[in-house]
């Protein structure tokens, strides 16, 4: 899980330094972009549910990765961030940092006692929030709350499949290898081809 974690981490700093790069901003916002969107999500959960030290506090060795990446992005120029290919590998990155925290999320919540609902509802918030508070101080809409592709609906259904296969009795590493590849993949699709909720 804390593999999962850190790759989750480095996924969602990754989006957040190329928002941040597109918009213009300087080192120190590259740095607070990337640490809002790889740790928000997880401070959250970890506060609502009393699990101390934070998550991102008892790692301390994630917050000078991320200095080091924000350092080298500083010093790319923004109009590498607007290349088409960027965007691609944005909306990967994007999609793969909400399957990871999402079933990490569900899975820390389950393990601190939550029932099944709330914790897949804990996996949501982890794998959203990172991002509702990237696109905020980006000035976007955040995705969460467009009528777009789906994106909560994944995270739900990757952290459902999670809690299911760990209810079925299958062991911790497969339920989460397939939440994991259910929410990335569900939101690459609905992306390619523009699925929508009906209402």
């Amino acid at each position: 899980m804390t593999l999962i974690e850190l790759l989750g981490v480095l996924a969602f700093a990754f989006t957040g330094i190329i928002e941040a790069r597109k918009k213009g901003m300087d080192l120190i916002g590259v740095y607070g972009v990337s640490m809002m969107t790889a740790f928000g999500g997880g401070t959250i959960r970890d506060l609502l549910i009393g699990h101390y030290p934070l998550f991102w506090i008892a790692h301390s060795n994630y917050v000078l990765i991320l200095l080091g990446f924000a350092i080298v992005a500083a010093l790319i120029k923004a109009e590498f961030y607007e290349n088409p290919h960027v965007n691609q590998a944005f909306e990967v990155l994007d999609a793969l940092g909400l399957g990871l925290f999402a079933t990490v999320g569900a899975s820390i919540a389950q393990q601190n006692g939550c029932d099944f609902y709330i914790s897949v509802l804990l996996g949501v918030v982890t794998g959203v929030f990172g991002g509702i508070l990237r696109d905020t101080i980006c000035n976007e809409i955040p995705n969460v709350f467009k009528r777009n592709e789906l994106y909560a609906t994944c995270a739900f259904l990757g952290s459902t499949v999670l809690l299911g296969g760990l209810q079925l009795g299958v062991d911790v590493l497969h339920a989460t290898l397939v939440g994991i590849a259910v929410t990335v993949l569900l939101r690459l699709v609905s992306v390619k081809y523009r699925i929508k909720l009906p209402f």
